[in-house]
């Protein structure tokens, strides 16, 4: 009866600490597997669509996101490629659905929130970014032009072009959005264990806000209101046309070329096209265009605009080439500094590939030590060698109060026992294709000029960078949070066997299924370059060849001052 009464009490005991053992096992297994055949499937279809093989790509990437917290992403996915395979009913179909989970996901339920936090961002719904969210309606309009130029009825193709101005419209709409948003990260929530993590969000809090950059911002979309006006053009509303074509111009000319890395020439180029709905319109003088065209347009580009001739028609090749950047994860060691009370991190980089030296690259960009704050803490840690060092470390400064609390919640005995992973998205290094495109009409070349007026690569990574603060603060408060709590379950088990096991277990599932959020909108072009031909009324049949590589349309019918666009994927 002894006997029995002293190994109870232990099999009691042990059951639950197996049950969590296997638990936290099985949570491993899960979430590696599972972020493992992502991203084995998503670039299987990526490389597919490199290769023009859009409806291979689309199933590719119907079985890597076939999770509910991709819905989105697949939907963003598959209306692309089926925009490229040109059925353009079926983009619109999916497109739509996108557009109305991008709104939805902005609120966003405490299940999935939470589930995000204890385990991973990847396991949370995927909601996009501002640019995506604009460039659905963007490829909705592209598509509903298509749709109008295949239509035989001229009621059909006005009601087609009309609902490519509405689409142009909520880009507006959207930008106005984008503007006006500034979304709150304590919002998030966590029931289970609410005090701690107020805490945490407090302590981090300030880490966060000093590190925002507003430079990076998005804010508006040159390039997307210059497409309006091309559509206003179509429909032969000239004076709007004029005023997207002007907005546009301004964004060019004001910062946005600058921002994205863009020619001079893209803001000239929407001079030009103002200029040319001002003469279209007639409410215009000729001095006032006159003016406008000496203080705004080159000699080159004066050249350009008398080839525009009184009833010709012109031809647009929009070149949507190549494809954004992949987002990958850069991971980083926290550890505490008590004689600074602080906490620093510092990145964990292998010797050697190209890779790692991009990771640092960025690290050092976004994070390293550079305010006079950091670098006088780190040269009272560490001398001399200290404030040099922070060039590679990120220095949270917590102060002597909050250090107490942080001694009070034993995280600061967690922190010097355990080894934990921070794990933030970044973009390697990409550069753009840059080669000149020839185009030839029935079989003879023709000279023009093709001018990059986007470049959703540098969209894409500059929203990263605007973005690249609130990743570290969030991922610091994610990790700090399910270490603590692996480590308050492993202290609260007394067999000390039992213990070390535990704790063992513990810190291999938080380390091992620590993850950055590194999904994205990939299908989308990398940049876009415009052609504008003006030409006689006629047949012609053209071609279009960039870096050795061919693209051939079927025969167009110019019509005196009409539009016909080629939307022309490049996936190379």
């Amino acid at each position: 009866m002894d006997k029995q009464t002293t190994i109870l009490p232990r099999q009691i005991m042990a059951r639950p600490i197996v049950v969590i053992k296997y638990l936290l096992i099985g949570l491993i297994i899960t979430l590696l597997s599972g972020c493992a055949t992502y991203q084995q499937e998503v670039h299987k279809g990526l490389s597919l669509a490199h290769h023009g093989d859009w409806k291979d790509a689309e199933s590719q990437f119907k079985s890597a996101l076939d999770k509910p917290q991709d819905k989105l992403l697949y939907y963003l996915e598959a209306g692309a490629l089926a925009q490229n395979q040109g059925d353009y009913k079926r983009s619109n179909q999916l497109l739509a659905k996108a557009d109305i989970l991008s709104d939805t996901f902005f609120q966003e339920n405490f299940k999935n929130r939470a589930w995000a936090l204890l385990s991973n961002p990847r396991q949370g719904d995927y909601r996009g970014n501002g640019f995506e969210r604009v460039y659905i309606s963007y490829l909705k309009s592209l598509n509903y032009l298509a749709l109008a130029q295949q239509a035989t009825q001229p009621i059909k193709k006005r009601q087609l072009q009309d609902a490519a101005l509405v689409e142009a419209r909520r880009i507006d709409n959207k930008l106005n959005e984008i503007q006006a948003q500034e979304p709150s990260y304590k919002e998030l929530d966590a029931k289970e264990n609410q005090a701690f993590y107020l805490k945490a969000l407090d302590w981090l809090s300030g880490f966060y806000t000093r590190g925002h950059n507003d430079k990076y911002l998005y804010r508006d979309d040159a390039w997307a209101r210059y497409l309006e006006g091309i559509q206003y053009e179509q429909s032969k509303d000239y004076d709007d046309a004029r005023i997207s074509y002007q907005q546009a111009a301004k964004l060019y000319e004001s910062g946005y070329a600058k921002q994205y890395g863009l020619s001079n020439i893209t803001a000239e180029r929407a001079w030009l096209d103002t200029i040319r709905m001002m003469r279209k319109g007639g409410d215009w003088s000729q001095d006032d265009i006159n003016r406008l065209i000496r203080q705004k347009l080159s000699p080159e580009m004066q050249k350009t605009l008398k080839d525009y001739q009184k009833g010709d028609g012109e031809l647009i090749v929009l070149e949507n080439e190549g494809f954004v950047p992949a987002k990958s994860e850069l991971s980083l060691q926290l550890y505490a500094d008590p004689n600074a009370y602080s906490l620093v991190l510092a990145p964990l980089l292998a010797n050697g590939d190209n890779q790692q030296n991009d990771a640092f690259r960025w690290f050092t960009m976004v994070y390293a030590d550079v305010n006079p704050l950091n670098l006088i803490a780190n040269y009272k840690a560490g001398g001399p060698w200290g404030a040099f060092g922070g060039v590679f470390t990120k220095r949270v400064i917590l102060g002597p109060a909050v250090w107490k609390q942080l001694k009070r919640a034993h995280l600061d005995t967690l922190l010097t026992q355990q080894f934990i992973r921070i794990t933030v998205p970044y973009y390697p290094r990409f550069t753009l294709d840059h080669h000149t495109p020839q185009i030839s009409l029935n079989g003879s070349d023709i000279q023009t000029t093709s001018i990059r007026m986007s470049s959703l690569s540098d969209i894409a990574l500059q929203e990263q960078l605007s973005n690249a603060q609130r990743d570290i603060y969030e991922s610091l408060v994610r990790e700090l949070l399910r270490s603590w709590l692996a480590f308050r379950i492993a202290n609260s088990v007394h067999d000390d066997t039992a213990k070390l096991i535990l704790s063992l277990v513990g810190q291999v599932a938080v380390f091992t299924s620590s993850a950055a959020d590194t999904r994205n909108w990939l299908t989308l072009p990398a940049q876009i370059r415009l052609t504008r031909i003006p030409l006689h009324p006629g047949d012609y049949t053209p071609q279009y060849r960039i870096n050795n590589k061919d693209f051939s349309h079927d025969k167009i019918v110019i019509k005196p001052d009409n539009i016909t666009l080629w939307n022309l994927r490049n996936p190379y």
